[in-house]
């Protein structure tokens, strides 16, 4: 009887071995082979609507291939993308955003259907809010990104909480999901600049307005908008829009 149980136990722990080393290979399989080619399907998703992101990022003075790696990070160019918590479409903006921004450039008020069936309007709104985004962090697309991911009054409070936005990164750097977000888009940014397809190689040096990633926050943005606001008085919460996004 003694004998039975054990060549049982043998049999069990010899059948975990191998579910085990089944699992291991297939989360290899995954990560080494299905992932890479989900990205690479995503990148042509995105590129095949090459036309309304160069339209979007060109109206409000950003690099279409920055634009692009936000559609690619957050919906792999999906128009009819809904997340778990609601966000809308391509670039996944959250309805109330939407309609803010949708406001700010004396457009109709759009409905969450809006969002998923026109991705051109989707693309605008997003380029409109991420534009507001970079001039509110003085140009660092880098912060811009991670309160595009977050929220803007969730990284204020981060920023306030050390002192500025170098100090918070140097402290999350492989331990925020949000930082990692905002540079798999810059990631996905340069990638799509080497493919040559959202902004053709040949129209490389046109003059589209592409600010440069820096690593520290000026106390002004650019000289055609308001100084930014300090850090101890931002709301929150819910930011109220730079005047110089106002129509």
């Amino acid at each position: 009887m003694g004998r039975r149980r054990r060549n049982d136990r043998g049999r069990w722990i010899h059948r975990v071995f191998w579910l085990g080393v089944l699992a291991l290979a297939g989360w290899f399989s995954i990560e080494r082979v299905a992932r890479p080619v989900m990205t690479a399907s995503g990148y042509r998703r995105v590129e095949g609507h090459a036309e309304l992101i160069r339209a979007a990022a060109t109206e409000f003075g950003l690099d279409p291939n920055l634009l692009a790696g936000v559609a690619l990070a957050e919906s792999s160019g999906r128009p009819d993308a809904v997340s778990p918590v609601g966000a809308l479409g391509m670039f996944q903006l959250m309805l109330p955003t939407a309609r803010e921004r949708a406001a700010l450039l004396g457009l109709p008020e759009p409905e969450r259907e809006d969002l998923l069936a026109d991705p051109a309007l989707n693309g605008r709104l997003a380029a409109h809010y991420l534009r507001w985004l970079g001039r509110r962090y003085g140009g660092n697309f880098e912060a811009a990104l991670v309160a595009y991911n977050t929220g803007p009054g969730r990284l204020d409070g981060w920023i306030r909480t050390h002192g500025s936005y170098d100090s918070w990164r140097s402290e999350s750097v492989g331990e925020s999901a949000v930082l990692a977000y905002a540079l798999r888009v810059l990631a996905y940014r340069d990638e799509f600049a080497a493919r040559g397809v959202i902004v053709p190689t040949a129209q490389s040096g046109a003059a589209v307005l592409s600010i440069p990633i820096q690593s520290a926050l000026p106390t002004s943005v650019n000289s055609d908008g308001p100084p930014a606001p300090a850090l101890e008085n931002v709301e929150l919460l819910s930011p109220s829009p730079a005047a110089s996004d106002r129509p």
